[in-house]
Protein backbone atom coordinates (compact mmCIF):
# COMPACT_ATOMS: atom_id res chain seq x y z
CA UNK A 1 0.00 0.00 0.00
CA UNK A 2 1.37 3.84 -0.96
CA UNK A 3 0.80 6.60 0.89
CA UNK A 4 -0.85 9.87 -0.54
CA UNK A 5 -0.89 13.46 0.58
CA UNK A 6 -4.39 15.38 -0.59
CA UNK A 7 -3.08 18.41 -2.78
CA UNK A 8 -6.29 20.19 -3.44
CA UNK A 9 -4.88 23.61 -2.97
CA UNK A 10 -2.26 23.30 -5.75
CA UNK A 11 -0.57 26.77 -6.64
CA UNK A 12 -0.94 26.17 -10.30
CA UNK A 13 -4.73 25.64 -10.04
CA UNK A 14 -5.05 28.90 -8.35
CA UNK A 15 -5.40 29.56 -4.76
CA UNK A 16 -9.42 29.52 -3.45
CA UNK A 17 -10.02 29.25 -0.06
CA UNK A 18 -7.05 29.52 2.43
CA UNK A 19 -7.33 28.37 5.94
CA UNK A 20 -8.38 31.14 8.33
CA UNK A 21 -6.87 30.01 11.35
CA UNK A 22 -3.16 30.40 9.96
CA UNK A 23 -3.87 34.17 8.91
CA UNK A 24 -4.58 33.60 5.18
CA UNK A 25 -1.17 31.91 4.92
CA UNK A 26 -0.77 29.23 2.31
CA UNK A 27 -2.07 26.15 4.20
CA UNK A 28 -4.70 23.43 3.49
CA UNK A 29 -8.18 24.36 3.78
CA UNK A 30 -10.28 23.54 6.78
CA UNK A 31 -13.13 23.82 4.58
CA UNK A 32 -12.17 22.27 0.85
CA UNK A 33 -12.94 18.77 -0.05
CA UNK A 34 -14.03 16.43 -2.93
CA UNK A 35 -15.38 13.41 -3.84
CA UNK A 36 -13.64 11.21 -6.08
CA UNK A 37 -14.50 7.61 -8.43
CA UNK A 38 -11.86 5.17 -6.67
CA UNK A 39 -11.68 1.76 -7.88
CA UNK A 40 -14.51 -0.92 -7.88
CA UNK A 41 -17.03 1.76 -8.60
CA UNK A 42 -16.23 3.41 -4.88
CA UNK A 43 -16.24 7.08 -3.99
CA UNK A 44 -13.60 8.30 -1.53
CA UNK A 45 -14.17 12.37 -0.42
CA UNK A 46 -10.87 13.47 -0.36
CA UNK A 47 -10.04 16.49 2.11
CA UNK A 48 -7.35 19.20 1.57
CA UNK A 49 -3.84 18.16 3.28
CA UNK A 50 -5.04 14.40 4.86
CA UNK A 51 -2.88 11.71 4.05
CA UNK A 52 -4.31 8.27 3.51
CA UNK A 53 -3.60 4.91 2.36
CA UNK A 54 -4.66 2.80 -0.35
CA UNK A 55 -2.88 1.00 -4.06
CA UNK A 56 -1.51 3.04 -6.58
CA UNK A 57 -5.01 3.37 -8.20
CA UNK A 58 -4.47 6.68 -6.74
CA UNK A 59 -1.36 7.47 -9.00
CA UNK A 60 -2.92 8.20 -11.53
CA UNK A 61 -4.63 11.53 -9.79
CA UNK A 62 -0.79 12.31 -9.21
CA UNK A 63 1.91 14.24 -10.79
CA UNK A 64 3.94 12.96 -13.27
CA UNK A 65 0.57 10.65 -14.60
CA UNK A 66 -1.41 14.02 -14.97
CA UNK A 67 -0.02 18.17 -15.27
CA UNK A 68 0.74 19.56 -12.16
CA UNK A 69 -1.53 21.80 -12.69
CA UNK A 70 -4.30 19.10 -12.58
CA UNK A 71 -2.86 17.06 -9.74
CA UNK A 72 -5.08 16.29 -6.75
CA UNK A 73 -3.01 13.49 -4.94
CA UNK A 74 0.70 13.75 -3.84
CA UNK A 75 2.90 10.33 -3.73
CA UNK A 76 4.26 10.30 -0.47
CA UNK A 77 5.50 6.75 -0.35
CA UNK A 78 5.09 4.18 -3.06
CA UNK A 79 5.57 0.73 -2.65
CA UNK A 80 6.06 -0.22 -5.33
CA UNK A 81 3.00 -2.18 -6.72
CA UNK A 82 1.37 -1.54 -10.23
CA UNK A 83 -2.50 -1.18 -10.12
CA UNK A 84 -4.32 -2.29 -12.79
CA UNK A 85 -8.52 -1.76 -13.83
CA UNK A 86 -8.29 -5.83 -14.40
CA UNK A 87 -8.08 -7.02 -10.27
CA UNK A 88 -6.15 -10.34 -11.70
CA UNK A 89 -3.62 -8.39 -13.06
CA UNK A 90 -3.13 -6.07 -9.44
CA UNK A 91 -0.23 -8.58 -8.01
CA UNK A 92 3.56 -8.25 -7.12
CA UNK A 93 6.01 -10.51 -5.57
CA UNK A 94 7.31 -10.16 -2.43
CA UNK A 95 10.29 -12.54 -0.70
CA UNK A 96 10.94 -13.68 2.83
CA UNK A 97 13.82 -15.16 4.19
CA UNK A 98 13.37 -16.67 7.47
CA UNK A 99 15.91 -18.06 10.07
CA UNK A 100 14.05 -20.12 12.59
CA UNK A 101 16.58 -20.58 15.28
CA UNK A 102 16.98 -24.22 17.09
CA UNK A 103 14.29 -24.96 19.54
CA UNK A 104 12.06 -22.01 18.69
CA UNK A 105 8.66 -22.21 18.50
CA UNK A 106 5.59 -20.62 16.26
CA UNK A 107 5.32 -17.58 17.91
CA UNK A 108 9.17 -16.77 17.38
CA UNK A 109 9.24 -16.95 13.81
CA UNK A 110 5.86 -15.03 12.31
CA UNK A 111 5.78 -13.37 8.66
CA UNK A 112 2.84 -11.21 8.51
CA UNK A 113 1.77 -11.13 5.46
CA UNK A 114 -1.42 -8.95 5.85
CA UNK A 115 0.51 -6.92 8.48
CA UNK A 116 3.58 -6.14 6.09
CA UNK A 117 1.74 -5.84 2.73
CA UNK A 118 -1.86 -4.67 3.36
CA UNK A 119 -2.93 -7.51 1.81
CA UNK A 120 -3.00 -11.51 1.70
CA UNK A 121 -0.98 -13.64 -0.75
CA UNK A 122 -2.44 -15.21 -3.31
CA UNK A 123 0.42 -17.78 -3.86
CA UNK A 124 3.41 -19.10 -2.38
CA UNK A 125 6.64 -21.32 -2.65
CA UNK A 126 8.17 -22.09 0.85
CA UNK A 127 11.93 -23.48 0.63
CA UNK A 128 13.39 -25.14 3.27
CA UNK A 129 17.25 -24.27 2.49
CA UNK A 130 18.70 -26.04 5.25
CA UNK A 131 19.58 -30.01 6.54
CA UNK A 132 16.48 -30.26 9.18
CA UNK A 133 12.46 -30.42 8.94
CA UNK A 134 10.43 -27.73 10.33
CA UNK A 135 6.88 -26.88 10.71
CA UNK A 136 4.61 -24.91 8.93
CA UNK A 137 1.78 -23.02 10.38
CA UNK A 138 -1.18 -21.55 7.57
CA UNK A 139 -2.95 -18.26 8.76
CA UNK A 140 -3.33 -19.13 12.61
CA UNK A 141 -4.93 -22.35 12.24
CA UNK A 142 -4.36 -25.54 14.18
CA UNK A 143 -5.62 -27.75 11.79
CA UNK A 144 -3.48 -26.05 8.74
CA UNK A 145 0.37 -27.49 10.18
CA UNK A 146 2.93 -29.23 7.25
CA UNK A 147 5.96 -30.55 8.04
CA UNK A 148 8.37 -29.07 5.51
CA UNK A 149 11.41 -31.60 5.15
CA UNK A 150 15.26 -30.75 4.68
CA UNK A 151 15.88 -29.01 1.20
CA UNK A 152 12.21 -29.55 0.26
CA UNK A 153 9.85 -26.75 -1.41
CA UNK A 154 6.30 -26.48 -1.09
CA UNK A 155 4.32 -24.24 -3.44
CA UNK A 156 0.46 -23.58 -3.31
CA UNK A 157 -1.18 -22.22 -6.66
CA UNK A 158 -3.04 -19.07 -7.44
CA UNK A 159 -6.33 -20.39 -6.01
CA UNK A 160 -4.91 -22.66 -3.47
CA UNK A 161 -4.93 -21.03 -0.64
CA UNK A 162 -5.37 -17.24 0.95
CA UNK A 163 -2.16 -16.77 2.88
CA UNK A 164 -2.35 -14.12 5.65
CA UNK A 165 0.36 -15.55 8.10
CA UNK A 166 3.11 -17.92 8.41
CA UNK A 167 4.60 -19.25 11.51
CA UNK A 168 7.61 -21.79 11.59
CA UNK A 169 8.41 -24.12 14.13
CA UNK A 170 12.18 -25.86 14.79
CA UNK A 171 11.91 -27.37 18.20
CA UNK A 172 12.91 -30.91 16.96
CA UNK A 173 16.02 -30.18 15.67
CA UNK A 174 17.61 -28.99 19.06
CA UNK A 175 20.28 -25.94 18.78
CA UNK A 176 20.56 -26.16 14.93
CA UNK A 177 19.31 -23.38 12.77
CA UNK A 178 17.08 -23.18 9.90
CA UNK A 179 16.76 -21.29 7.18
CA UNK A 180 13.79 -20.71 5.11
CA UNK A 181 12.99 -18.08 1.82
CA UNK A 182 9.45 -17.49 1.21
CA UNK A 183 8.12 -15.96 -1.88
CA UNK A 184 4.98 -14.50 -2.33
CA UNK A 185 2.61 -13.21 -4.76
CA UNK A 186 0.35 -10.73 -2.97
CA UNK A 187 -3.25 -9.39 -4.81
CA UNK A 188 -3.26 -5.38 -4.32
CA UNK A 189 -7.06 -4.75 -2.85
CA UNK A 190 -8.17 -0.93 -2.62
CA UNK A 191 -9.11 0.22 0.64
CA UNK A 192 -12.06 2.54 -0.64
Amino acid sequence: MSVFKVKLNNISQGIMDLNPATGGQMSPSLQRSMWVTGPNRSYRELFDGTTFTDSNYWKRFAYPQVPLADAIVEVVTDDGSVYSDIPEENNYPRVYTMTVAGGSAYAANVIDVVGDNGNAAVSASIENQSGQAVKVKMNGLANAIFDLAANETKSFNLGDAVISRLEFNNTSSGATTATVQVILTIRSVSQS
